[in-house]
């Protein structure tokens, strides 16, 4: 038997039967796309350079571990920087105020310093004819062990909206 007579039974068997140039066709169509999909693997494969991505993809791969590691080292640095930051002052308050009822151009004050805890100090200085007396009270919390004013409270309280 040679190829002629091969290709003629195969022709004649196609004609007669429908389901058979079906599965011809899409065997065809198979057979293209497969050929098609090889090239562009073909072309990617190749990279940049012509030559194979392998090297492209390891590069990537190390670029990646870099800044995964750069960006656990940062979270790692900004929570420390959190830390520290609510451990320092930002709640800043004065208010002035005479103690005496004979006035005296408001001289006297009340400086609160906190940080977001409320955790500082209250420092009140009370002028009079006499001198200036300055007291200094601890902080926790916004609450002081010592008994405070009605100006060192209010301080407090101001000192506290500013935190916000």
């Amino acid at each position: 038997m040679n190829l002629q007579s091969i290709l003629d039974t195969i022709a004649a068997r196609v004609m007669s039967d429908p389901l058979l140039d079906i599965v011809l066709v899409l065997l065809v169509l198979a057979l293209v796309q497969t050929v098609l999909l090889s090239r562009r693997l073909t072309v990617l494969t190749r990279g940049t350079d012509g030559k194979s991505l392998e090297p492209v993809i390891h590069k990537n791969t190390e670029r990646i571990a870099k800044v995964e590691e750069h960006a656990a080292t940062t979270e790692t640095a900004l929570n420390n920087l959190d830390e520290r930051l609510q451990g320092s002052i930002r709640g800043v308050s004065v208010r002035r105020f005479d103690p005496f009822q004979s006035g005296g151009g408001q001289q006297s004050f009340a400086a609160t310093l906190l940080n977001e805890r409320g955790d500082g100090v209250v420092l009140s200085g009370i002028h009079s004819r006499d001198g200036v007396r300055v007291y200094a009270k601890e902080v926790s919390e916004f609450k002081s062990e010592r008994e405070l004013s009605d100006d060192e409270r209010a301080s407090i309280e101001d000192a506290k909206k500013s935190l916000q």
